[in-house]
């Protein structure tokens, strides 16, 4: 299981490298529009927004439960409210646990 893990990991960190120096690449001789250029940074956020809330809201195909949604939404708000990037990760952490605690799961 571990090595899946390290594998997966690996396999990860050599394709994120490969898209970079591809898009470097090809941004040299492939000329793109200020908007185009806009567009592609937003689908990168979209694509991220997409893999967070899916990991969010699902674990193992059922719904992730309250407790996690709970912590997350904690995330965001502090997140909007411009708070430490520790604070956020220590309130969402407090709260998860909070609600797991109190059987919330």
């Amino acid at each position: 299981m571990t090595q899946s893990v390290i594998a997966g990991i690996a396999l990860l960190a050599i394709g994120t490298f490969a898209m970079r120096f591809a898009g470097y690449k090809l941004g040299e001789r492939m000329p793109l529009s200020e908007r185009a250029r806009t567009l592609l940074a937003d689908a990168a956020i979209l694509l991220l927004l997409a893999v967070a809330a899916t990991s969010t809201f699902y674990e193992a195909g059922r719904f992730a439960g309250y407790a996690r949604l709970t912590g997350v939404g904690v995330a965001l708000l502090l997140a909007w409210r411009k708070a430490p990037l520790i604070v956020v990760i220590i309130a969402a952490a407090v709260a998860t646990a909070g609600m797991r605690y109190a059987g919330i799961a």
